[in-house]
């Protein structure tokens, strides 16, 4: 039976929306589908998704549109919380993990929200308006505030508002799509990973090389020895240990890059490291590429982990510069370089995008919450950022970040690492629930004993119990390659 999709609306602009979330729903879902011009273009034998307002449909779906969701994309306006309705779940229109699911509908036509008959389903809310409102990143499209650098703050996201930040929202939405059209008959496959069912992206910040620079030596000698807080003992064990380290040549954080890489080497998985090329702000901590670091990403190359870019934070609205350290880690490293990670997360909707596409990046994996784990586009899945003004996807890929470890670093929480673990282990079983992909930040840093103690921990335990679950794990390139494949 072949999915037939009837778009009834005059905004072409929001036509060109909705096609957009379905082209997303029928990759994850590997459903065969057509967009049609009539509802007479559907045969009696296909089934149809039909989106507009107040026509009869034999068998199929339809999606009521919302004129005010049309209305506030068209005026560039943002969703207010006070209008947000929750609606109380159970399977089959939510996975058994989310029985009595809360789930957040805006722009609500009618009642019931959900009409269920034996050949048709009618939808009163508009849930494709919903997913482009979270999949498009609206409110960081339309909200001006920023935070001292720039960034855009978790607090003004919508889901981080009404406290659904944590679960892939969009995802819901095609779940409850993909639970109605099984209803009717339609057979429905969801993408797998390698023959798995979701996916774990593994990925490492090279932000900083070295521990023991002459800052380092400095704080560790002032800061944390003659002027530190911590009884004398401790700050004597702890500066014994960095004479140690300093008198045998060992820095952490070169040896947590050795020891991330015999790690994942050790355990048949593979990861994306993400190196810079340059940088002199004081958000740039730049690093010589030295004999040890030109080593590494040879032996990173010789067993297929991937090399990606990490720009320096000048670089965030300068194309010329980025183009300049695109390229010059590509003759470092000897490779051409498919991915990018913006440094502290820095993200502009009006210019970063369309700078990967001209650059020609494939993907770029930066979208991720800056104070907290969760989904900040409300997926669980890579998707082609959509150019609002255009009405068109743009060639890049996003890979969007669900957990991060510096969020939980630098005085920021007081939880121990089994809280930290456990916490990481929910947002697992929330992607492993919809079949997605977990993306993951570790920096090298993360063996490094003397400021990040038991990281080393969280790292290997939450890799091990994902590769328990049988999920792939990989880089973002093999990611994106099942993604695309399968």
């Amino acid at each position: 039976m072949r999915v037939k999709v009837f778009i009834d609306v005059e905004s072409q602009s929001q036509r060109k929306r909705v096609e957009y979330v379905l082209r997303n729903f029928f990759s994850v879902y590997k459903i065969d589908f057509d967009f049609v011009n009539s509802i007479d273009d559907a045969s009696h034998e296909d089934f149809l998704i039909a989106y507009g307002d107040f026509f009869k449909i034999e068998k199929g779906i339809f999606i009521r549109r919302s004129e005010e969701a049309i209305k506030l994309f068209d005026d560039g306006k943002a969703y207010d919380t006070m209008f947000v309705h929750f609606v109380r779940l159970s399977p089959p229109f939510v996975p058994e993990k989310f029985d009595g699911f809360k789930l957040p509908i805006f722009f609500k036509v009618g009642e019931p929200v959900f009409r269920v008959e034996d050949e048709f389903a009618v939808i009163n809310f508009d849930i494709l308006s919903c997913s482009f409102y979270f999949l498009s990143c609206w409110d960081e499209r339309i909200k001006k505030a920023r935070d001292e650098i720039g960034r855009f703050p978790d607090v003004e996201n919508l889901l981080v508002k009404i406290g659904v930040s944590d679960f892939p929202i969009v995802n819901f939405y095609f779940y409850i799509l993909k639970s109605l059209m099984e209803k009717f008959g339609i057979v429905v496959e969801l993408k797998k990973w390698g023959g798995r069912n979701f996916a774990v992206c593994l990925t490492h910040d090279v932000d900083v090389l070295r521990k023991w620079s002459l800052y380092g030596i400095y704080n560790e000698v002032v800061n944390k020895f003659i002027m530190g807080r911590e009884d004398i003992q401790t700050r004597r064990h702890r500066f014994a240990r960095f004479v140690y380290f300093l008198l045998k040549g060992l820095d952490p954080y070169r040896e947590g890059l050795v020891r991330i890489f015999e790690f994942e080497k050790s355990l048949g998985v593979k990861s994306t490291f993400f190196f810079k090329s340059g940088g002199s702000s004081k958000y740039d901590a730049n690093y010589k590429w030295d004999e040890f670091l030109v080593d590494f990403v040879n032996k990173l190359n010789g067993e297929s982990f991937e090399v990606a870019f990490h720009p320096s934070f000048s670089s965030f609205k300068n194309f010329d510069l980025v183009k300049y350290e695109k390229e010059k880690l590509e003759r470092l490293v000897g490779i051409k370089v498919s991915g990018v990670r913006w440094h502290y997360l820095m993200y502009d909707f009006e210019t970063t995008p369309f700078f990967e596409e001209m650059i020609g990046f494939r993907y770029d994996s930066t979208l991720g919450f800056l104070s907290r784990g969760g989904f900040r586009c409300g997926y669980a899945f890579p998707f082609k950022v959509y150019d609002v003004e255009r009405n068109s996807e743009i060639n890049v890929y996003e890979i969007p970040i669900v957990f991060m470890d510096s969020v939980y670093q630098y005085g920021r929480s007081s939880e121990t690492v089994d809280e930290i673990l456990e916490k990481v282990f929910e947002l697992v079983e929330v992607v492993r629930s919809f079949g997605g992909v977990f993306n993951v930040i570790f920096h090298n840093t993360i063996y490094d004993e003397f400021d990040f103690k038991g990281w080393d921990l969280i790292y290997e335990n939450l890799v091990r119990h994902v590769i328990g679950l049988d999920a792939f794990v990989g880089s973002c390139e093999q990611i994106l390659n099942l993604f695309e494949g399968e």
